[in-house]
């Protein structure tokens, strides 16, 4: 498959959501709830996009490719941020974190779910356990049938029990977020319609991304936010035609951009290193204007995340260039 600049588009803006969400101040509204939705869970309909079955000799190969790919940089970036959190990490942190038994990052990188050293690999994990799950999903099931199995999936999240392993590996997020990921997967007919090359179209997916955000910013104030929760991949799933449509539109316009490739190829980098630079960027702010400064400044926030994607943009190049083996490759794809 040709390298199609609009997924580096999508991937990139995704990027740069995720960032502005992590960095202070976290308000507690509805709005975090959609700039959250139109971060990490796109990742999950590029990948599902770029997943080709055909490739694919087995299972177990399949198995092996996605391990390396996921599992060696989980590992990698665990590794060297744990050290760290032993040796300093812990004290600057304060007497909260210190009180985190040096075993806990442990236990929760075994589990799935690294909260106290590399919170945002969630994602890794959930994608791992998301493709293992839709892989004979896939292989048996044609047309548009794996996503309506996604969707059945995703819904059966309202009568599952709560059980304590349902939570491993993110078993719960996969089960959420198939259906972003199977759209992107086996509808890519429907998916090359995502564009604005006619006006009715245009308006079709403008009227569906003002249908899907209004449900984003308005369902948590107004229905149970457990019901929320569980159909907010349905509401980004109306958003991704117009979503695709501007990326798409920007690669019309402006090309392949060579910023935006690399951010999409670096993007386990960037998803490692963003929290720990917004949380130096705070503490120095911090520190020179008082703990104040962050509070309700909107503007700030903005402004610190783009100063973390233009910082982390070297420091992911180098790791994609020098060290390849961190994340599971042989060689640079830069």
């Amino acid at each position: 498959m040709n390298r199609k600049a609009w997924l580096d588009y999508i991937k990139c803006i995704a990027m740069f959501l995720v960032v502005v969400y992590h960095t202070p101040p976290r308000y507690d509204t509805a709005h975090e709830v959609a700039l959250f939705n139109m971060g990490a869970p796109v990742f999950f309909f590029a990948a599902g996009y770029l997943f080709n079955i055909a490739k694919q000799r087995n299972f177990f190969a399949f198995l092996k490719h996605r391990a390396r790919q996921i599992l060696v940089p989980y590992t990698t970036f665990f590794v060297v941020f744990y050290a760290l959190w032993l040796v300093v990490g812990r004290r600057m942190a304060g007497p909260e974190e210190q009180a985190i038994d040096i075993f806990t990052p442990l236990w929760q990188f075994v589990q799935g779910t690294p909260d106290v050293v590399l919170g945002p690999f969630w994602f890794l994990a959930a994608l791992f356990t998301m493709q293992v799950i839709y892989y004979p999903i896939r292989k048996y099931l044609s047309g548009y049938w794996p996503l309506v199995v996604a969707l059945i999936l995703n819904l059966s999240l309202f009568v599952m029990p709560e059980l304590s392993w349902f939570a491993y590996w993110n078993l719960d997020k996969a089960f959420l977020y198939m259906p972003i990921y199977a759209l992107g997967n086996c509808c890519h007919s429907l998916v090359d319609k995502f564009s604005f090359e006619s006006a009715g179209r245009s308006i079709l997916w403008v009227l569906l991304a003002v249908i899907g955000l209004g449900f984003l910013v308005v369902a948590p104030l107004t229905i149970d936010r457990a019901v929320a929760y569980i159909l907010a991949p349905e509401a980004v799933l109306l958003v991704l035609p117009c979503y695709t449509a501007v990326c798409k539109l920007l690669e019309r316009h402006h090309g392949n951009s060579r910023v935006a490739r690399a951010v999409a190829i670096t993007g386990i980098t960037y998803l490692a290193l963003q929290n720990y630079l917004i949380g130096i960027i705070k503490m120095v702010a911090t520190r020179l204007a008082g703990p104040a400064v962050l509070d309700d400044n909107l503007l700030l926030k903005v402004a610190i995340a783009i100063a973390v994607m233009v910082v982390l943009y070297p420091l992911a190049i180098i790791v994609e260039r020098y060290f390849p083996w961190m994340l599971g490759k042989k060689s640079s794809a830069l």
